[in-house]
């Protein structure tokens, strides 16, 4: 097994707005983009791509405010005129511009011919620049390489320092699961995750006062209990209905495949800067984990604590 690295990946107009969460597209969508293209390579090189790292080198967001106290505005065009001649709503959605690296995890690739690895990492990098991610358009792909499947931390910091500057993306959902037995209310989740996804500030005054004056103070930021640059993000699905065959739900994508209806999952991440916090490539990387009813993504250091209490990991909404 090896890793094949999609270097500083520039992508035009991807989404900004991942459910309730807003600033970064949902890793579900990056992990997308990599299974669409193991679909058109394996059939073709003999190499399929399962797990995916994202280190995040640059973003912007579409959006703008009048003040620092303002909320913040998405920057949207104005659609061409309707067929009556009136003009067009607007939809409001988030885009960005975002230049990100994925590591993704590969399966099949001997390796050995440099000539060949390199007939094959131009054909992958082809098809990329084809394909769309987190629904904007690739502009620009710096490189594309295989590399070893690093064993120890050692390996896995020589693997990471070439591509900074950038913040790597790690699962955090046992800072949540703690942040709930902390609440004494780990069956209510959503909760949970809205406490703990929410900015506090607090008044701290400055000068004494009495009763005829005010005295001054000052708004300061209320830290969390854990430390780290931890967001909300969503992570996958929950299925909330039975599975019905190929086409007896009406105006779905496929006809073809058994449909069932789903709301999001929503956990916490932390965006590390330092390759000398990773310890494993598992730590990093994002794959797949299936387990009715919740279709997720989840980094390895979690999934043990979600087999085990399975009941309690419900903060879908």
């Amino acid at each position: 097994m090896s890793l094949f690295l999609i270097k500083n990946m520039h992508i035009e107009g991807a989404n900004a707005i991942a459910g309730f969460t807003y600033g970064f597209p949902a890793i579900t969508q990056f992990l997308g983009f990599v299974h669409a293209l193991s679909r058109k390579i394996e059939p073709q090189h003999g190499i399929s791509f399962d797990g995916c790292a994202v280190m995040c080198h640059q973003h912007q967001v579409h959006a703008y405010r009048g003040s620092d106290w303002d909320d913040y505005g998405f920057s949207l065009t104005r659609n061409p005129l309707a067929k009556d001649g009136k003009t067009a709503p607007i939809v409001e959605e988030g885009k960005m511009n975002l230049c990100v690296s994925l590591l993704i995890e590969c399966k099949g690739f001997s390796g050995g011919n440099s000539d060949q690895e390199q007939l094959i990492s131009n054909a992958i990098k082809t098809q990329a620049l084809s394909q769309r991610c987190a629904g904007g358009r690739i502009t620009n792909i710096e490189a594309c390489q295989f590399k070893p499947m690093p064993n120890e931390a050692g390996d896995c910091r020589r693997l990471l320092r070439p591509l900074l500057p950038g913040f790597i993306l790690c699962d955090r959902s046992d800072y949540l699961q703690q942040h709930a037995e902390n609440k004494k209310d780990s069956q209510n989740m959503v909760m949970s995750w809205l406490d703990f996804s929410a900015l506090r500030y607090r008044y701290e005054t400055l000068t004494e006062c009495n009763s005829q004056d005010v005295g001054q103070g000052q708004w300061l930021r209320v830290n969390k209990p854990q430390s780290g640059y931890l967001v909300p993000l969503m992570i996958g699905y929950k299925q909330i209905s039975d599975v019905f065959a190929a086409g007896e739900v009406t105006n779905v994508r496929d006809n073809t495949t058994p449909f069932a209806f789903t709301e999001a999952v929503y956990s916490v991440g932390e965006w590390i800067g330092s390759p000398s916090r990773i310890e494993s490539i598992n730590q990093i990387l994002w794959r797949y984990q299936y387990s009715s009813p919740y279709y997720l993504c989840r980094a390895q250091q979690s999934i043990h604590s979600i087999e085990s209490n399975e009941e309690d990991f419900d903060f879908s909404y």
